[in-house]
This record gives C-alpha cells, structure tokens and sequence, in this order.
C-alpha cells in the first residue's frame, strides 16, 4: 500500500483521496471483489474498437490493447477515479483519431512529457543529442526495479531485500526504436501504449517489472517524422499521414550505424555502446511479397554473436514462439525470397553492421527486427508490434532467462585467448544452399496477367484463394572469409575520423607516447570494385583483397592503440578489417591511398628501366613470363613500362598501403 500513497504524492493527490482509497481496497478485499479500484482480469478478446476486422485469423491476443479499451470504455472499473483522470489525458493519437493516425512529432514529444511528469519516480524522458534537422532525439527511460513487486492494490511491497549476503537481483536491460524508417511508424504508436501500461497497471508485470530497464528511443529519425506524407510510401495500407524514410540529409538511418554520416547516427551509437543493451528491438514495416500474416520478424544471427550467448538467443526465441502462438498470434521469419514469390522457398535475412540489429551484435547484444505487412490494415500492424513487444518483455524477464543474458555475456567476455597463439573470426558468410528445413506459411496463390500500363506480364496475388503448406526456409549462413585476429590495432593519428568514431563505439585507445620504429603486420589492398552509383553519400567499395605482410612501421607520437578484447573484437574486426563488408575501408575512409602521388615519364624512365633490369636479371624473367602468358599484356608496352616502375624503388611504398596496422 505504501507504493500506492507513493505513486498518489507523485501525481498531486491528496492525502484524504489516498486515505479513502486504502480504506475502500481493505474492505474490499475483504467483502467483495466488485469495489475494487482495480478490477479483476478480464477474458481476452481478439476483437477490438480500433482495430480492424481481421480477415485472415492472423490477428491475436494483447493484453495491453485489452486494459486500455476497458479504460477508456468502462471508466472506473479498472482505475481508481484520479488516474482514471490522468488516463484519459493520456490518450494517444492513435486512439483519438480511432485507430488511423500515427503521432507526430511535436504530439509524440508532448505526451511522453506528460507521461514523465506524472511518474517521475520510475521514468525519465531524455535527449540523447539532436537529429540532422535540428531537433531532440528523446529516450523514455522506464526503471521497472523501483517498481517493486505490488499486488493488484499496490500492497505488500516490500522493497527488494539488499545487504552483504543478499545477491542482486538480475537486470534485463532492453532498448527499443521507433521511427528509424518514419513511413513505418507502428512502434512509435506501439510503443506508447506500452509504456503507459507498465505504469498504470503494473500489477499485471509483476513477473517482468522488478527486473527489467526499458528504454524507448521514441522517434529516432526525427528529421523524416517531421516531414510528414501521405504518398511516399505507395504500397502501404495507412496511417493517413506518416513520416519519410530519408533524413535531413536524405539518408537511410538503417544504413549509417557503421559510417555515421548523421546526426542521429552519432547521438544513438553512443547510447548503444554506453548502457551495453541485452537486447534490442527495432520496429518497422515490410516491402515485399503479400502473404496473410501481419506480423514477421528476424532476430540476430547467430553467427555474429560470440558463442557464450548464443543459448540466450535461441532459448529466447524458443520462448517468444511459444508465447506469441499461445495469444492467437501466427508469425513467420520476415519474407526474403529464393525467387519471386515465397513458394519458392525463403531465406533468413543476413544483416551487416549497417543495420540496426546487425550493429547491436557488434556490441554483443541480440537485437530483433519487426517486420509487420505492409498491405494489412495500420491498427492490425500497430496492434501486432504491441502485441510483440509484450510477449518479448514477457519472456526476456522470466525466471528462466533473466539472469542469462548478464552471466554468459560476462561468461564471454571474460574469455582467456592469450592462450591461443593464433586466433580467427569470421568476417564473411554466405548463405548455404545445401541445408534448409520445412516450415508451414500462409500464402496466397499468385498468377500473372497483363499490365494495364505496359502489356507485359504482371505478378497478382489472389487474396481469395489463401493457402497453408510448407515452404523450404534456408536459415544457416557459412563462413568464406576470416582473419587473424591481432592483440591490438594501431590507428594514424592522421585519420581522427577513424579515432572518434571508435571512440563513439566505446572502444578504448591509448596514445603512443614517441616514434618508435616497430615491425608490425600490414596489409596491401590488392584489388576492389567499387559501386558505380552513389549509395548512401558513399561509393562503398566491395569485394576487396589484401595481401598481408609484415613490415618495419614508424609509429608517431600522437597515433593511438586500440587493444582488442573479446568484448571488442566483432566490432573491431568488422570495422578495421578490410576485406569486412561494412569496414571503415569499404565505407571510403582511407581513400587516400588508393590514389598513387608521383610517376614517370616515359622518355626519362625508359633508360632508368632498362638499366635496371640488366641489374635485376630476376626481375627481366618474370617480365618475359608475363609477356609470354599475357597476350594483352604483350602488346601494351605502357603497361610493360608501368609493370617494371612498380618493382623498383622508384614507386612509392604507400601505394595502397592499408594503414590500419597490427600488434600480433
């Protein structure tokens, strides 16, 4: 009960208010459940006032959904009186507009400030930096421990028991996102419903409260939330009015976690790497094939992960499966297609450190990916977020996981691999063909007919003619490219970009105090293709190969030592290696190098070459070998010139030098 009068004093009531309420709860639990200012649960229902009819019995179960009708429909049963007030002050946008409209930004803001103000003892809403467009990207900061254990009448809560021989207990820290893509803003609507129910009927999370931090980035892109629409997105089925998927500087956020070209980018990647996150959830909407589910999803790779928590992933999903089919809700794994149509078979998403959740395994934290469709109705998409984020708090926070996530990713990073003389980490997969498994989908039948506009072909799914049978689902991935993981890495004072970026990730470097001429590993970028169009402000750079070797380096004053741990290592290694997909090379950072500063003239140095190759008779073989085996090469006598001024000392050593170096 104490925590009753608590929360009253929070919300300005007055003691006389809070002294009938405990004397109206004692009385009523002890005569008749009817009185109670919190009502007994009530049976679930899957048909609700603001969504829309579920056509295809893919709409299921939430239990928040069901405590906010009742709220709003049977005022004073479920709350008392005063919060009954509050609640409906709280209404959100989604509700007021009956389940069209998604919030702005200026009403999304507004309400989460209003939300703190009256819990201001168990939540918190913070900026963490400013958008591209100039605006605040906000956190709402949930802290479910101070919540303590209360029954339905906030009563008995007794704090959780601390001292010398008491064991902490265990913390799920859980980071949610909204709004990455604001054209798919489920979650910011989700996600609102959410948190309000945690705080006014936590009695219904006392097995989830006292161990779980959330935290809510409520619109992450701010800068396309404000530029709101109603047409970019063109196969979607709602809100009436959204956001657009590009920044202020028209970027994909879920592209930028790597390079962190914006604003957002920077602000969210600290936050990531300061609070260490066990989990994280991204919310979106799909693009892509039509089927009857409303929600799909994906979670981290396995494969990305450090082994030591791995079990944490896969007991997690197991659990999750389990839960969102107990509360009605069919789901399958976000629709990637083998060919056209997802008869063909599916496939698991591989996500690189570009993208949010792939990102968040660099930093050892198992990230999920909501994909709900995007031709269901926008309430059913909304409902099914909620309804997963639920069932996710649900079972991230039950007595069999909640003390997981801490242990085995402590397990790992504490890991001894001074013993290894050399140590491995993949830096490259691709999918295996060879192993698949069947698992039921719910498609529909599909045809082609002539296009109206152009008279070719055209794919139609015929949302008549639903069908149920198993498809092929391919979900391992293999590695093709790994590297030697060095002890540390050695970064140019000259390339800063580099050094705060590393520095924003959480990754700690010293400063190598003098020059010191050392013998270090290095690598040659031996060849690379490069896209031949922009790709997010970047010509990304692909398919790269090096020839490593070791070499006498002068380290400078001022250059700065990152050690590489096993806490570091994914990322460090993604990040620095440049065969990784999503290096700091393949991102353009040391382009410099690949642009060679001083040549020839022919006329000069073919006097120089010929000298030289009766003093290197080695070198003149080779040269006939490769003329003899080379046709093309045989009749370029630039090409021939060129070849021989690059095996003398004329060429300049730093030509494509990758000048990233390693301690081994």
């Amino acid at each position: 009960m104490k925590r009753l009068i608590l929360l009253g004093l929070c919300l300005g009531l007055g003691s006389g208010v809070l002294l009938a309420q405990r004397k109206a709860a004692k009385k009523a639990v002890s005569s008749s459940t009817e009185a109670l200012v919190v009502s007994k649960p009530q049976p679930a229902l899957k048909s609700y006032s603001l969504v829309a009819k579920d056509e295809f019995g893919t709409v299921g179960l939430s239990g928040v959904m069901q405590r906010a009708e009742g709220a709003r429909m049977a005022k004073g049963k479920a709350l008392g009186a005063e919060m009954q007030t509050l609640f409906d002050s709280l209404q959100t946008p989604f509700e007021k507009s009956g389940g069209l409209a998604t919030a702005s930004y200026t009403e999304c803001v507004t309400w989460y400030r209003r939300l703190a103000k009256a819990f201001p003892a168990y939540c918190a809403l913070t900026s963490i930096g400013l958008g591209d467009a100039g605006k605040d990207i906000y956190v709402f900061k949930l802290l479910g421990e101070r919540m303590g254990r209360m029954d339905r009448l906030g009563q008995s809560d007794d704090g959780i028991p601390a001292g010398p021989n008491q064991m902490a207990s265990p913390k799920v820290k859980i980071l949610i996102n909204n709004n990455i893509h604001p054209g798919e803003p489920e979650g910011t609507d989700a996600s609102m419903f959410l948190v309000r129910d945690l705080l006014f009927f936590g009695q219904y999370w006392q097995q989830t409260l006292p161990y779980l931090e959330l935290h809510v980035v409520c619109q992450y892109n701010v800068d396309g939330t404000l530029n709101r629409n109603a047409h970019s997105r063109a196969n979607q089925n709602g809100p009436v009015e959204y956001g657009f998927r590009g920044n202020a500087q028209n970027l994909d956020l879920n592209r930028d976690f790597i390079k962190m070209d914006s604003r957002n980018a920077k602000a969210l990647v600290a936050l990531m790497a300061s609070e260490k996150y066990h989990l994280f959830v991204d919310n979106h909407t799909s693009n892509g094939a039509d089927y009857q589910y409303v929600l799909t999803y994906f979670h981290t790779r396995p494969e990305k992960l450090m082994p030591e928590i791995v079990p944490n992933l896969l007991q997690l999903e197991t659990g999750l499966k389990h839960q969102l089919a107990r509360q009605d809700w069919p789901t399958a794994p976000y629709v990637e297609m083998i060919k056209t149509v997802p008869d063909s078979g599916l496939f698991a998403f591989w996500e690189s450190g570009r993208y949010a959740t792939g990102f968040a395994a660099l930093h050892n934290t198992i990230g999920y990916t909501v994909e709900t469709h995007m031709l269901k109705p926008f309430s059913q998409r909304m409902l099914a977020t909620l309804a997963f984020m639920e069932q996710f708090l649900t079972v991230s926070t039950s007595d069999s996981l909640r003390a997981q996530f801490e242990k085995y990713r402590m397990k790992g990073w504490v890991r001894r691999v001074a013993d290894q003389p050399v140590h491995y980490l993949p830096i490259a997969h691709t999918l295996d063909l060879k192993q698949h498994e069947m698992i039921p989908f719910k498609g529909f039948e599909f045809g082609y007919r002539p296009s109206e506009i152009t008279g070719a072909d055209r794919l139609v799914y015929d949302t008549r003619k639903p069908w149920e049978k198993p498809v092929r689902y391919y979900n391992h991935y293999v590695p093709t490219d790994s590297v030697r993981v060095p002890r540390a890495y050695i970064i140019p004072f000259a390339y800063d970009d580099v050094i705060q970026k590393l520095k924003r990730n959480g990754i700690a470097v010293s400063n190598v105090p003098m020059d010191t001429l050392v013998s270090l590993r290095v690598s040659y970028i031996v060849d690379y293709k490069t896209v031949s169009h922009p790709y997010e402000k970047h010509y990304l750079h692909h398919s790269v190969k090096t020839r490593d070797t070791v070499m006498k380096v002068m380290v400078r004053a001022g250059d700065v030592v990152a050690v590489v741990k096993p806490d570091n290592e994914r990322f460090l290694t993604a990040v620095l290696e440049p065969r990784a997909a999503d290096s700091y090379f393949a991102w353009n950072s040391f382009d410099g190098i690949l642009q060679q500063k001083e040549g020839y003239s022919d006329y000069v140095f073919e006097d120089k070459a010929a000298v030289w190759l009766k003093a290197h008779p080695d070198k003149y073989a080779e040269l006939q070998r490769k003329k003899a085996q080379d046709p093309v090469f045989a009749k370029d006598a630039w090409a021939q010139l060129n070849w021989v001024y690059k095996q003398t000392e004329h060429y300049e050593p730093t030509h494509n030098l990758y000048p990233i170096y390693r301690v081994d």
